[in-house]
């Protein structure tokens, strides 16, 4: 088991050699965000094992989109009928759909790709892929780029994040033990703190807001949903999505 670990780790640190910017360099990353962004909706809950992912698009989406967010807690929109479902069912329902949009033979702008069985979840490129065609925090059609984090580097990782967070971008982070991550959360907010800095992050297990200090970042022993390391973060560029993406 510790040789697996051992390998793992050391595929981690590859990665993220390739995935981040040259070392005490910034992120590429859009201007800050100008508007103010609504505020998450408690109680916004997975719809079953698989769709953590999916969970974490949709409440980008609702904050990013007042319009988005103001549907799917009324049920209304202008131009339409009202929705008769509940505010859970919706967002249920949402959820579902999107997680059917990110594992199927086609991207969201139409372009082929491998498919991911649904029972595992969704893959980070996925998530860049909706993310860069439909926006979530940033206008439609922004780049986004996954940065694997590295045992040996969590600190520029968490840097990395809290810097777009704090440009008011929502940020996708990928957590799970030491052999696999397992679940998604979705970064929406930064903090000095009064002892550490703190990031703060929408948890769809429970639906609530989890704190992410940066010592037990750097440490690897977060306690989010039963899970302790940070392994992705969906972080958005500067440029403008790729057609290769």
């Amino acid at each position: 088991m510790r040789l697996i670990e051992d390998l793992t780790a050391r595929l981690r640190d590859a990665l993220a050699g390739r995935s981040s910017s040259a070392p005490g360099a910034a992120d590429p990353a859009p201007a800050p965000l100008v508007d103010s962004r609504p505020p998450l909706r408690a109680g916004w809950v997975q719809p079953d094992r698989t769709t953590c992912g999916s969970a974490c698009l949709v409440a980008a989406r609702a904050l990013g989109d007042p319009s988005y967010a103001a549907w799917l807690e009324t049920g209304e929109v202008g131009g339409r009928a009202r929705d008769p479902r509940t505010p859970g069912r919706r967002f249920a329902d949402e959820v579902l759909a999107t997680h059917l949009r990110t594992n199927r033979w086609t991207d969201a702008a139409g372009r082929l790709r491998w498919p991911w069985p649904r029972g595992l979840g969704t893959t980070p490129w996925a998530l860049v892929q909706e993310l860069s065609a439909t926006g979530g925090t940033t206008p439609p059609g922004t780049g986004h780029r996954v940065r694997t984090i590295s045992p040996r580097r969590r600190g520029e990782a968490y840097d990395a994040v809290a810097r777009a967070v704090a440009n008011g971008h929502a940020v996708p982070l990928y957590v799970g033990n030491r052999l696999l991550p397992r679940h998604v959360v979705l970064v929406v907010d930064v903090a000095a703190g009064v002892d550490e800095p703190w990031l703060a992050a929408y948890d769809p297990s429970s639906g609530r807001l989890v704190r992410l200090p940066r010592e037990d970042f750097v440490r690897g022993d977060l306690r989010v949903a039963g899970w302790s390391e940070p392994w992705f973060a969906v972080l958005p560029t500067a440029g403008r999505a790729a057609a290769a993406d």
